[in-house]
Formats: C-alpha cells, structure tokens, sequence
C-alpha cells in the first residue's frame, strides 16, 4: 500500500503518552516537522532502494516509525538561524563523513531498528 502517513501521524507517535521525545519534537515548528518528515522520507527510500509503504498495525518492522524516528534525527543534527529578512534556514551540523556512511546520508540506530536493518555477524568453524 502507498505511503500515506502525515504531520498528524507523526504527531501522535511522538504524543507526551506514547514518546519519551514528545517534547522535543514539540519544540519544532510546524513547518520545520513537516519538512524533516519529507526528507526522512527521501533518505530512507534511498537507504531501503524501495519507496516507503503503510505498514498493518500487526507489522512488527514499520516504514513509517522509522520515518518519524528519521525526522527527529534529522532537527537534532541541523540548528535554526536567521538570514536577512529573517527567513528560517536549516544547516547542517552534524558531521560530514558521518552523514555519508549510507548512499550520503545517516540512518538513525533506531530507524534501523524499525526497517529490520541489522549487523550480519560470519563467523568460521562448525
């Protein structure tokens, strides 16, 4: 099924009942929420080579928990400021080799969690 989560959505995960978080995603401004939900969007359909999907309640991975997760990471790792005519700009801070460890951008631990995406572990012998 297509993806069709929204600003509503991620709303409620991150409700002060259901997110230790909920505070923090509250301090961002609308805009600022919806616009890291899009590009958490983009990142992980690049990391998974697959476009987002609604998953059913019963999923135990969940496209849309690690897209909201994402999103948090993404305003963690970027700080507000102003230009001329005071316009809100997002910049960069994390660090550059880090963001670029998968296809140019950084997974969040626990959005990986939500997409399954694991450490193999090879070990030799019998």
């Amino acid at each position: 099924m297509a993806y069709s989560k929204t600003l509503t959505d991620a709303n409620t995960f991150f409700a002060v009942t259901n997110h230790v978080r909920s505070f923090d995603w509250a301090n961002y401004s609308e805009d600022e929420r919806t616009g890291a939900l899009a590009q958490a969007k983009r990142e992980l359909e690049l990391f998974m080579m697959r476009d987002a999907q609604d998953p059913a309640a019963s999923d135990r991975f969940r496209d849309d928990y690690a897209i909201f997760e994402q999103a948090l990471f993404i305003l963690d790792n970027t700080v507000r400021t102003t230009t001329s005519e005071n316009s809100a700009q997002m910049i960069e801070t994390a660090d550059t080799a880090q963001r670029d460890r998968f296809y140019g951008v950084t997974i969040c631990p626990i959005a990986q969690k939500y997409l399954a995406q694991q450490r193999i572990r090879i070990s030799r012998g019998s």
